[in-house]
Formats: C-alpha cells, sequence, structure tokens
C-alpha cells in the first residue's frame, strides 16, 4: 500500500513559532516507521509551496493518506484532508496526533476525514492499515474513532506502549529533502529525538500529562545513543524534544557521560550542539546536570519561568517551581556557558505594569532568548475545563486558529486588545537577544552563535521573526479576520 504522510503548515493568519523553530516531524517519521513494509511517503507543508500538495497526489498516488496536526494546525489540516478527497475521493483519510486526540468531535465533523487514530500511532496505525487493506472490519481496533454511516464509533482506548525501547527507529530517509531546513532558534540545522513521553507533573495550562494520561515513560540510554548514531548526516543541533528531559536523573547524567565518552573517541556527533527542555527544579536540585551536560555540548535549555511572580506560577498555574529556583538555575548555567531560552506566560488579566515589571526581571537575570507567550486555553487542559465549568467558554467557541499562544481568546484581556498587544510586542523589542550586547558577546563567547551571526541566515530569518512579534497589526489581523472590531 501506498501511503502518504502529512504535516501541514499554520494557518495563513495565525503566528506561530515556526520561523524560530521548525524541528522534523518526529511523529511522522516514527508512524512510517512502524509500517515500513509499505511505500511510505512524506510531505512537510511547512516548506512547500501550497501547489506542491496536489503535485505529490498525482505523482504518487497514494492508497491512504495521514495527517497530524496540533489544533494551531487543524483548519489547515482540514484544508488538506477537502483538496486530498477532491482529487482521490475513495481513498480513506486518517488524522492523528494531539488535535485528533483532544478535540475527536471536531474530527470526526470533518467530512472529508475517514478515521482518527487517539493517543499514541505507532501500534494503533500498522492495525488500522492492515484492516483498511483488507475492508475492514475496525470495530476491534483499540484506539480509533470513525464513521459507520450515520453513527459515529470510537473504540477502547488503546494501552500505552510500555517500553519505549521497542519502538520502531524513526526513518529519517523519508525527509532527506527537508534536512537542510529544518532550524531551531539561533542554533543552525536540527535533528530531534525524544528519549521519554509524557510529564509526571500537572500545570493547569498544559496538554501533554493528559494527552500522555498523566505518565512519565523513558528510553534506556542505551536506545538513546542508538538513535544518535541514526539521525542524519549534516546536523549542527540535536534537540531533545521531550517535554521533561531531565526527572530520572542518574539517567540524565549517564546520557551526559555517553555523548561525552562518544565525543573523546571522535564519532559522529563531535561538534554538535544540544538543546533540551527542563525545569527549573531540576537544576537548583542537582546542578550537576548542567555541569556534565555543559561538557556533553549543551549550549541552550528552554525553561519555563511562567511568570516573574511566584503567586501567579502557583495560584494561576499549579506549577510546583519558585522564582528562587528560577534565578538559582539561571546563575547555574551562566557559570557553565549554557543559555536560557526563557518562557513566560502572560496573562491576558495584566496591567501595563506587570508587562515592565517583567521585562525589568528578564533584563536583570540576562536571559538571552525570553518567549512570551500569551496564556492559552489547549483543548481538554485543566484551564480549559475551568473556564467551561465556570460558564466563561464554550470549548465549541474557541477559535483553533487562534491557539498559536500569540492570540488572546479566554480569559479576555483587560486591557483593550490593542494597548495589550503593544505591550507585548515591546516585550520583544525591551529584551529580545540583539538589544543586550552583553549578551550577544556571551553567545559568541559560549559558542553558542557565531561573531558574523546577524549576517547569516539565521540571523536574518530571526531578525524578520523579531519584526513579526513587534508587529501589532500582526496580532490583529487574526481578530479581524473572525470579524472582530479592533
Amino acid at each position: 500500500m501506498k501511503i502518504l504522510l502529512v504535516k501541514p503548515d499554520i494557518s495563513d493568519f495565525s503566528i506561530g513559532f515556526t520561523a524560530l523553530a521548525r524541528t522534523p516531524p518526529l511523529e511522522l517519521l516514527s508512524v512510517a516507521a512502524s509500517v515500513a513494509d509499505h511505500d511510505c511517503r512524506i510531505i512537510d507543508m511547512r516548506l512547500e509551496k501550497d501547489s506542491a500538495f496536489e503535485r505529490e497526489l498525482a505523482d504518487f498516488r497514494p492508497d491512504l493518506i495521514g495527517l497530524t496536526a496540533y489544533t494551531a494546525e487543524a483548519e489547515a489540516a482540514k484544508a488538506l484532508a477537502f483538496r486530498a478527497k477532491m482529487v482521490f475521493p475513495d481513498v480513506p483519510i486518517v488524522w492523528g496526533g494531539y488535535h485528533a486526540t483532544m478535540c475527536l468531535e471536531d474530527v470526526l465533523d470533518e467530512p472529508s476525514v475517514d478515521f482518527a487514530v487517539l493517543g499514541e500511532g505507532e501500534v494503533t496505525f500498522p492495525e488500522l492499515v492492515r484492516a483498511i487493506a483488507g475492508g475492514g472490519p475496525f470495530g476491534a481496533i483499540p484506539g480509533i474513532a470513525f464513521r459507520e454511516n450515520s453513527r459515529r464509533v470510537v473504540t477502547p482506548a488503546r494501552a500505552q506502549v510500555g517500553d519505549l525501547d521497542t519502538l520502531p527507529y524513526p526513518d529519517w530517509s523519508l525527509v532527506a529533502r527537508y534536512h537542510p531546513h529544518y532550524y531551531l532558534g539561533v542554533m543552525g540545522v536540527v535533528g530531534g529525538i525524544e528519549t521519554t513521553r509524557g510529564c509526571p507533573y500537572s500545570c493547569d495550562f498544559c496538554s501533554v500529562w493528559v494527552f500522555n494520561r498523566r505518565r512519565y515513560r523513558k528510553k534506556s540510554p542505551a536506545r538513546v545513543m542508538a538513535e544518535l548514531e541514526r539521525l542524519p548526516d549534516g546536523i549542527e543541533v540535536v534537540a531533545f524534544v521531550d517535554d521533561e528531559f531531565w526527572v530520572d536523573t542518574d539517567r540524565s547524567l549517564e546520557i551526559a557521560a555517553r555523548v561525552s565518552e562518544r565525543n573523546q573517541l571522535g564519532w559522529k556527533g563531535c561538534g554538535w550542539k544540544y538543546w533540551a527542555q527542563v525545569r527549573t527544579s531540576d537544576i537548583s536540585r542537582q546542578p550537576e546536570l548542567v555541569e556534565q551536560w555543559a561538557k556533553a555540548g549543551l549550549k541552550i535549555l528552554l525553561l519555563g519561568i511562567e511568570s516573574h511572580k511566584d503567586q501567579e506560577v502557583k495560584e494561576l498555574h499549579h506549577k510546583r517551581t519558585t522564582i528562587g529556583q528560577a534565578t538559582q538555575a539561571l546563575q547555574t548555567m551562566r557559570r557553565n556557558g549554557v543559555e536560557a531560552w526563557g518562557c513566560f506566560i502572560i496573562n491576558p488579566e495584566w496591567e501595563e505594569r506587570d508587562f515592565d515589571d517583567l521585562a525589568a526581571f528578564v533584563k536583570e537575570n540576562e536571559i538571552a532568548f525570553p518567549q512570551y507567550t500569551v496564556l492559552t486555553p489547549l483543548p481538554g487542559t485543566m484551564l480549559t475545563n475551568k473556564l467551561v465549568d465556570a460558564g466563561e467558554v464554550r470549548e465549541s467557541d474557541i477559535p483553533h486558529s487562534l491557539l498559536d499562544f500569540l492570540h488572546v481568546t479566554y480569559p479576555k484581556a483587560r486591557l483593550p486588545l490593542r494597548q495589550f498587544y503593544e505591550l507585548l510586542a515591546d516585550l520583544y523589542r525591551k529584551t529580545s537577544m540583539g538589544t543586550n550586547i552583553h549578551v550577544y558577546r556571551r553567545l559568541v563567547r559560549n559558542g553558542v552563535i557565531a561573531r558574523n551571526w546577524l549576517r547569516s541566515e539565521m540571523g536574518r530569518r530571526f531578525t524578520k521573526f523579531l519584526g513579526q512579534l513587534t508587529n501589532v497589526e500582526a496580532y490583529l489581523k487574526a481578530h479581524r479576520f473572525l470579524g472582530e472590531n479592533v
């Protein structure tokens, strides 16, 4: 069977962070590896002209089409499904991933979609492919949903993969044509690796722990090293895309030791820079993690600091970290030459002084890469459930295309919308990397960027993206498209 797997782009009026980070679609690489006995192709519409989709359909003539999408990509995914059905009305379309799992009714409302895969796809998708090839039946396959005549069928949930080491290795050959165009922030061509799934914490704004049913699972150090060995040639950066890479301290230190040992032996990863996402409490609890990973090549850590106010971190986000842990973590990182990609959630109920206070916090702590996202009610999260239960919103009223973390949806902004976005844009204008020559020189000294980085393709891309983030009209156009008077 010929299977075309599709990664959609975000909607035209979403801003998103794809200009800052465009990482490989690991979810599709892994699912494709699970059906390796079939003829698979991947088309990444983030890197293609719109007309390339129909050309790919005509050239490949697939027997089955698979889509994956986050909620901000859902409308673009629906449009692709419709276009595919216009060309091949009898080819089944399968939708998996976060949006299909968290917003199943929305997916089943789409006439062009035939099946939804709920949760992880590496076991479910091959079973579904076999059933489609054999003409059914489908009701005995756990973890799927479909329409049968006028009835909607949702089968029992599939058990999660217990041992992640048993998963197939991602098939990097399927995105070989895209390799040079995957990047991460300021750091260059990126290869991604997933070493864990889930998160043991339960922040109100986050959907990761909901999707993963509150479970945290991990691959062994041996499996992690084997996946690193299989990364394609030509990459400069390895992104550990785990939502919480350092939960298991001993495992994290063992992987760092193995990477350092391989570096001394002159393996293919010599010179790789590493990027990971961790909690500030990991670092304050075990600073040795930063020390050992810095020796292995770690350059940037993404930290969910979330706010400059302890009360907001605790009561609004229900995150069990403190500002003291954050400042301690930042100091440890600076001592070891590791830079911070510091993430902050902008509360729509803020007043002007809150924006000023956050800017002062970022400057005081010399955070090289501050990222500001608007508090966003993702489907299925505790935040959204509380808003729905309080009668403030119906989940179906939340426009999916605005869930790109850069638009106000719910709760509504206390300030006039234009003023809110002016203050958000001003945050980026005041605190971005290029505004502090001391931070810029430190990045060069620590080997994060080259001295002439601003004149490179990455530098030009970053400058363009920053221009978008500091343009108030870029935020407002989506609201106007949806008929809001702003």
